[in-house]
């Protein structure tokens, strides 16, 4: 028995969709349903030709239809008959998370998530038909046993119940957990909740008033719940000596109950992981149309620059600080002054982290399906903090969405408490999830800022030296000794002068190569580091010493060496303590608002710890790779834990999970993942489920081509030494000028990298190409910063939708902001254009050790190529793959894309591009050759 998979559409953006041909189904609400699934009706099926659908397991899965492994389609969410390819789709996911198998999915234009809410749904009723089967009384039993084997059947008959028994405790408490969370979905509940919180802020607000009106001192009206600011207080020293963790432990003891974090017991839930946080934005505005809203429990987790409502932390702006300063709030138990005068005691520095509160806006975040800034805005009107209240809602949700950093990266993992035990994982747009997860746990510091750490370190060890106990003193000595030891692998020095960070940033370095490459062990020997890194990062931990550092260099700000007058009979010591000069003795002139001086103060120790845990990884998961700059100078130089092997990281998702499924638009190749990622972590082929999709418009909707020339027939090959070739710029431009007078509507030009961007944009300017192009359509350049990204698309789209139909004109990046997670759907891309072909710098040391690992790994593909190779052309054409996938986004969408180079003309492009392509890909000899084509294809009648 075989099923024809044919590919499900997605619109990831939420973007309003075409009607259906000929079944009178409401376009608006199927295309809200599941992440807009778009059906396809019979017309489109005749397009889904067998050899462009991977089948795996398919037959496998029909087999069991008589064991109920199927569900039927309206079950799944749809309130209509759905098509064959959706109930093939959605089936697959559920029968991959029942039967507990790892599955990979590809569709070109997304993924699917009511399948597995819907096996979620299912396994708590089997819990509770379960629990009332083993709750009835069951029949006495009359077979009849020879006397000599009475024993025998008691003691059966025991065990049996005795496995009962715990069986049935089992499930009871999991059914009274679903129970315990499930009250905060009640409506009269969530009715009553937010009446109460109404009350509460009214309260607040008259009893501030009454205060104001009472108060003969005219103070400005302050909430009692709110502090002035976290930072009005000076921390004394004392609170900035480390103390042994035993000490720690027996002073703690004395905190108060809100300070505990209560430890609660976890539901069954689906870990939703995706890129960005825009992309869990969109998400969840799809979830609030199905109708597992009603029933669902969900929370998004964001970092704390997302969540945090704190503005004296908020204004530090930058994510570490940001990191730092809430953790060390935690810390910080206070007296503040009320308007009346009297002192007030606070948990911590941070006025919003009050359990009471907390704890109540985790129950509303639990009660409705809220986006992150729903939940920012409720946590301002409680007063409490959404950062934390999510990570409390954690334990009671179905559904956790969650960007790639939080689930990939262990110690983050750990920090929000998530437990993946018999969990589901579903990780979204995974196309690069091995190099993911590398680039994750790899790691890298410069010769500054080690020596920037190593100077904060020294003066607070020089300071606090006389009341630090000894194990502290042995412990920081250690981690000096190790800083002072990585820094000299940079200079052939033996003997460094006295501490001065100008100094030694500007020491030469040795005169070896460049680039130098070892494996950790060779490297902490050629350091000659031998203490125990396990210990010292355990004392890091224990002590909390890079809080405690953070403290002191907040309080004490440094001045540069080169602006000290120099006395030849000063010791080095008397040097370093005049540089310790408090903020409060600051000259006037001197003294900046207190925001600039938080954003320059930098904890570098901060950044030299994650390095320092790099390098206790085994010898095998990666290198260290010293790279010494133009310059020669130690300050310049970088030393990188590069990491090689994904599965020694994903090793833990994978086997404590009940199933992970890895889901994207281009999974090709799939080996990546079979090989890297499920086997390597030691899970069988068995037990991975693969189906793969072509997709769902018909070929005549798609014209790609292989533009090998231009206008005045120039060739096109934009390797790394031609892209500043002036010839093939100007033909570039006449190409953009003609393309701009067929193609209506939007058009999108995609080059390999910002300095590729940047020259043809420059030449184009002093050519007046923009100037020829303007009048036709207005143009738009990808910004550098993701803040304005949001600015740029929606200005294009206007542009777009102006009623003079002229259109516009998007130059962007392959790689960059524009080519993953956004939809160029309808007339906002009616051409997608890439700009030669985006290899990776052959030369970089990273590519040459990830290339050299998987030729050692690796067997040689069916093509001859070594892994290494393979691994080099699949990278570029992977991103080739999701640059001109922005364009196609439902059945009934057309467009053309342009594959500019003449490197695409070659025979085995169709074996790189998707297998969708392949009926609707050109080799063309000439620009004449194209344009006829283009014109042809949008003189085609169509209707969107």
């Amino acid at each position: 028995m075989s099923h024809v998979i044919a590919p499900l559409s997605i619109n990831e953006s939420g973007n309003e969709m075409t009607t259906f041909d000929d079944d009178g189904v409401d376009d608006e609400y199927l295309a809200s349903l599941d992440l807009d699934i778009l059906c396809c009706n019979e017309k489109t099926l005749k397009h889904a030709e067998p050899e462009q659908v991977t089948l795996t397991n398919v037959d496998v899965l029909c087999q069991n239809t008589d064991d109920n492994e199927t569900v039927k389609t309206h079950d799944f969410g749809f309130p209509y008959e759905a098509y064959s390819i959706q109930n093939d789709f959605m089936n697959g996911l559920y029968y991959v998370i029942k039967n507990r198998k790892h599955g990979i999915f590809e569709s070109p234009t997304g993924t699917v998530i009511c399948g597995a809410l819907r096996w979620l749904f299912d396994e708590i009723q089997s819990w509770k038909d379960e629990l009332n089967e083993l709750n009835q009384k069951n029949e006495n039993d009359t077979s009849t046993t020879s006397s000599d084997d009475w024993l025998q059947r008691i003691m059966k008959r025991k065990d049996e119940e005795d496995a009962k028994e715990k069986r049935r405790e089992q499930l009871q408490t999991w059914i009274d957990l679903e129970n315990n969370y499930g009250h905060t979905k009640n409506s009269l509940a969530a009715s009553i909740k937010k009446t109460a919180r109404d009350f509460d802020k009214e309260y607040r607000r008259l009893f501030n008033c009454e205060i104001s009106k009472s108060d003969l001192d005219s103070q400005p009206i302050v909430s009692l719940n709110k502090v002035k600011d976290d930072n009005d207080d000076d921390v004394s020293d004392e609170e900035l000596i480390v103390k042994d963790p035993i000490i720690d432990d027996y002073l703690d003891s004395s905190t108060t109950s809100e300070q505990v974090k209560e430890k609660k017991n976890h539901v069954l839930k689906i870990f939703y992981c995706t890129r960005t946080h825009s992309q869990i934005s969109q998400f969840i505005q799809e979830i609030q149309k199905t109708q597992y809203c009603d029933k669902l429990r969900i929370v998004a987790l964001g970092s704390r620059q997302n969540l945090c409502i704190n503005e004296s932390v908020l204004k530090l702006k930058s994510v570490s600080l940001i990191n730092e300063r809430c953790l060390e709030l935690q810390k910080k138990k206070k007296e503040k002054k009320t308007t009346r005068g009297k002192r007030q005691k606070t948990a911590c520095g941070c006025s919003y982290l009050q359990h009471d509160r907390v704890e109540c806006l985790t129950n509303d975040i639990l009660g409705d399906v809220q986006d992150i800034e729903d939940v920012v805005k409720v946590g301002r009107e409680m007063e409490a903090c959404p950062y934390y209240a999510s990570r409390s809602a954690i334990a009671g949700a179905h559904l956790v969405l969650l960007p790639y950093q939080t689930l990939l990266h262990k110690s983050t993992r750990d920090a929000c408490g998530i437990k993946l035990q018999d969990n589901i994982v579903i990780i979204d747009e995974a196309h690069n999830l091995p190099d993911a997860v590398c680039t994750m746990h790899s790691t890298e510091i410069t010769g500054t800022q080690l020596i920037e750490s190593y100077g904060q370190l020294t003066r607070y060890y020089e300071k606090y030296k006389n009341r630090l106990t000894a194990k502290n003193l042995l412990s920081i000595k250690q981690l000096l000794d190790v800083q002072l030891k990585l820094i000299k692998t940079l200079t052939s020095q033996e003997n460094l002068p006295p501490f001065d960070s100008e100094k030694w940033a500007n020491i030469p370095v040795s005169s070896q190569n460049e680039t130098c490459v070892s494996d950790v062990i060779r490297y902490l020997s050629d350091a000659d580091i031998y203490v125990n890194l396990f210990e010292l990062l355990s004392y890091i931990q224990t002590s909390e010493i890079t809080k405690k550092l953070y403290g002191f260099i907040t309080k004490y700000q440094f001045k540069s060496t080169s602006n000290d007058e120099k006395k030849p009979n000063e010791s080095a010591l008397q040097k370093l303590l005049q540089k310790q000069v408090p903020l409060n003795n600051k000259p006037s002139i001197e003294q900046q608002p207190e925001t600039t001086i938080d954003q320059k103060i930098s904890n570098t120790f901060a950044l030299f710890v994650p390095f320092l845990e790099a390098l206790t990884n085994p010898r095998e998961n990666g290198k260290v790779i010293l790279t010494k700059k133009r310059t020669k100078t130690v300050g310049l130089c970088t030393i990188k834990f590069y990491a090689l092997k994904p599965s020694s990281y994903f090793k833990e998702i994978v086997n404590e999970t009940r199933c992970v499924i890895v889901a994207g638009g281009t999974m090709k190749p799939v080996s990546e993942f079979v090989d890297h990622l499920f086997i390597a972590c030691g899970q069988s082929k068995e037990r991975i489920y693969q189906l793969s999709c072509g997709h769902i418009v018909p070929e005549t909707n798609v014209l790609a081509i292989g533009l090998p020339c231009g206008p005045n027939n120039v060739e096109f090959e934009f390797t790394a030494a031609n892209r500043s070739n002036i010839s093939m710029m100007d033909e570039l431009g006449r190409l953009l000028i003609s393309l701009t007078s067929t193609i209506p509507h939007g058009i999108v030009i995609f080059f390999c990298s910002y300095d590729h961007l940047q020259k043809a944009y420059t030449h184009f300017e002093k050519t007046f190409v923009l100037n020829k192009i303007l009048p036709k359509k207005k143009i738009f350049m990808e910004p550098k910063r993701s803040g304005d990204v949001e600015t740029v698309l929606t200005n294009y789209t206007k542009a777009i939708k102006n009623k003079d139909g002229s259109g516009a004109l998007l130059f962007s990046v392959v790689g960059g902001k524009m080519s993953e997670g956004i939809n160029f759907s309808n007339e906002l891309a009616r051409c997608v254009c890439v700009i030669g072909l985006p290899y990776a710098n052959i030369g970089s040391s990273e590519l040459i050790e990830k290339m050299k690992y998987l030729d050692l790994t690796q067997e040689k593909s069916s093509s001859c190529e070594s892994g290494g190779r393979a691994y080099y052309e699949n990278t570029c054409w992977k991103a080739v793959n999701q640059s001109i996938g922005r364009a196609i986004r439902h059945k009934n969408d057309y467009a053309c894309l342009l594959l500019v180079d003449k490197r695409y003309s070659k025979q085995n492009v169709l074996t790189k591009l998707p297998h969708w392509l392949e009926k609707s890909f050109m080799r063309v000899k000439n620009f004449s050759e194209a344009s006829s084509s283009l014109n042809k294809f949008f003189s085609q009648p169509r209707g969107v």
